[in-house]
């Protein structure tokens, strides 16, 4: 199986790159390219897990998960906004998608 890799081709202020390098060398890092490397995996991943994972507290988790057990009635807002969604289905406006659930 042959190793691929892609390449990133960037500019830097000088001063950046003095940065990254001493950084790189404090790190013990083999070279500058995989310093940067490290750093865009640890930083791309704490972004998207910032994006993606709602944390909460118990006590939030709690009234979630009880408002999730006993939701209410719908208010007239959202019963406007679905008669809405049914005629811009009927008109043709949107596609409506029918999702099957596989049974087990």
């Amino acid at each position: 199986m042959k190793n691929s890799s892609a390449r990133l081709d960037l500019r830097l202020d000088p001063a950046i790159k003095e940065l990254a390098m001493r950084a790189a060398d404090l790190m013990g890092s083999q070279s500058l390219s995989a310093f940067v490397t490290a750093a865009i995996r640890e930083k791309s991943s704490r972004i998207i897990e910032e994006a993606e994972i709602i944390r909460l507290t118990n006590d939030s988790f709690d009234a979630f998960v009880a408002a999730c057990e006993s939701p209410q009635k719908p208010n007239d807002a959202l019963l406007a906004a679905q008669r809405r969604r049914k005629q811009r289905i009927e008109s043709g406006d949107i596609r409506h998608r029918i999702i099957e659930q596989e049974s087990p």
